[in-house]
């Protein structure tokens, strides 16, 4: 059976997306007491690095996807067990053939 994913794994997510997003808010919090060159700059930069921090967040997405896809498809049907018969040097026979 494949494992769900994590908590760790599903807060990563949630903090990456955060901090993509965090320095666009600090800049609309903050652009009045920035310079005007910086400024200008962020404001040019703006919605081609938004576009590139979006375009990241969905590819990780769609790569966990497929990565749990594969998981479910290379995952055996049915697997048994192996037998526990406390034989630390694994030469013991198994109902009448030899292990080795």
């Amino acid at each position: 059976m494949v494992k769900p994913v994590s908590w760790a794994v599903i807060i990563g997510q949630l903090t990456t997306f955060v901090l993509f997003a965090m320095p666009y808010f600090l800049f609309l919090a903050n652009k009045d007491s920035i310079g005007t060159h910086p400024r200008s700059l962020y404001e040019r930069l703006g919605w081609p690095s938004a576009v590139v921090a979006v375009v990241l967040v969905f590819a990780e997405l769609a790569l966990m996807y497929v990565q749990a896809r594969r998981a479910m498809r290379f995952e055996p049907a049915h697997v048994e067990p192996l037998p526990d018969d406390g034989d630390a040097d694994g030469d013991e026979t198994h109902e009448g053939m030899s292990i080795i």
